[in-house]
């Protein structure tokens, strides 16, 4: 039992950070691909939770920032593990929440949006980044995609668990 849960999280992990990569492979504009491949992401850490425990969608949510910021998707190393907390929370109030939908839905989202925005705001300001364009760039990614991301990734990610228990 222990080498097939270790069999599955390793796939459920790939099969994460092969939808990250998808942006390489599919040229979609900014806006498009932040969405739909952030709520692929989001499913797949709600996914592993679900199917592997807590461990495993743990180290997916510490995985994700090391491959996002290696493709160039996060502008400064430091937000990197503005990304781990955000990710390790949400997985975290994923699993405290688990029996209440309406709560597992809509606080992991905001717990990580509102702690990220702050986490990212932190940075930029250590950092002393006064460029405004940059600035506004990634506190919009680190605040509204997560919550919205994570609000349609969690959906996906119960009915896909609903529809892989029926097989």
């Amino acid at each position: 039992m222990k080498h097939r849960n270790m069999v599955r999280g390793a796939l459920l992990i790939a099969l994460a950070l092969a939808f990250q990569s998808l942006r390489l492979l599919i040229p979609l504009p900014l806006p498009v691909s932040t969405f739909f491949i952030g709520s692929l992401v989001h499913m797949m850490l709600v996914l592993t939770l679900k199917l592997n425990g807590r461990t495993a969608a743990i180290l997916l949510g510490i995985l994700l920032p090391l491959t996002a910021y290696a493709q160039g998707q996060l502008a400064l190393p430091l937000l990197i593990p503005v990304v781990w907390l955000g990710n390790i929370l949400f997985v975290l109030t994923n699993f405290i929440f688990a029996s209440k939908k309406f709560l597992e839905l809509l606080v992991p989202p905001l717990c990580k949006g509102v702690v990220m925005l702050a986490a990212a705001w932190l940075v930029l300001w250590f950092l002393e980044i006064h460029n405004p364009v940059l600035c506004s760039t990634i506190i919009f990614a680190m605040s509204v995609p997560q919550v919205l991301t994570g609000i349609i990734g969690t959906l996906l990610a119960w009915q896909l668990k609903n529809r892989l228990q029926n097989l």
